[in-house]
């Protein structure tokens, strides 16, 4: 599929074109195979309307908004789409430093603590960082809070999925467990949030549930979500993986 989109924006009202022009393509990343694409153009016309966006008072939020955008954008490409450790660690950073200038810019945005987290985590875990593990140290814990408070059901109730994530790597299956299940009433669809919720349910000793939350996922295309597709179709991937170890009498591997 061809999306046509326009020239380099210029200054003024332009950088609104270029912002909706990098929405679309950002969207189109969840069409198979167009996924690094996709993303590549999305961050040139945020960058675009970044350019063209007056720096004067009032456009605030406009500001803090692209850099969220160019935050996730940046994070995701490195995440999903590359290979080299040296392009997905500098995304990672892009994602990090894109979020620190939202939340100077804005501190009650949410959805950019939470991409801070993510991104922050993602760079220390590529690392090699030590401790309980590089998506967990040095305040990302307090990010994903923020963000809670701020904008729980950010990216598909994203905190939660996460607190779920580090409340089970310090061995907090309670804590654990409610932010999974918070995630999953937020957006069951969103396969993330069953899988994250499939792996505590294992470590509780729930295994025929964590077994159900699974075959849940298998049970629906990557579609469910429009808007998800790409990050959908991940899970599917993981998640045939750890069945194919369960299924094999294994201890099952876990994304």
């Amino acid at each position: 599929m061809f999306i046509s989109i326009s020239a380099t924006c210029t200054y003024g009202a332009d950088w609104r074109q270029c912002q909706e022009e990098g929405d679309k393509l950002f969207a189109h990343r969840n069409h198979e195979g167009e996924e690094a694409t996709s993303i590549q153009g999305a961050i040139t016309k945020y960058q675009e309307a970044l350019a063209g966006v007056p720096k004067d008072k009032g456009n605030e939020k406009a500001l803090s908004d692209i850099y969220l955008r160019l935050s996730r954008a940046n994070f995701e490409l490195a995440y999903y789409c590359l290979s080299d450790d040296d392009k997905v660690l500098q995304g990672y950073k892009d994602g990090i430093d894109y979020a620190d200038k939202a939340i100077d810019i804005n501190d009650k945005n949410g959805e950019a603590y939470f991409w801070r987290g993510v991104s922050t985590g993602s760079y220390r875990d590529k690392k090699k960082v030590s401790g309980v593990g590089g998506l967990f140290g040095g305040g990302i814990k307090k990010d994903f809070q923020r963000a809670i408070r701020l904008d729980e059901k950010c990216d598909y109730g994203g905190p939660h999925r996460f607190m779920a994530e580090f409340h089970l790597a310090t061995d907090d299956t309670e804590d654990a467990s409610i932010h999974a299940h918070l995630a999953v009433e937020i957006a069951p669809n969103y396969f993330y949030n069953q899988y994250v919720l499939a792996k505590v349910l294992w470590a509780l000793g729930q295994k025929s549930q964590a077994i159900e939350r699974l075959q849940y996922i298998l049970s629906k295309g990557p579609d469910v979500i429009p808007d998800a597709a790409m990050e959908n179709r991940a899970i599917i991937k993981a998640t045939k993986s750890t069945l194919e170890d369960i299924n094999n009498k294994k201890e099952p591997r876990w994304e």
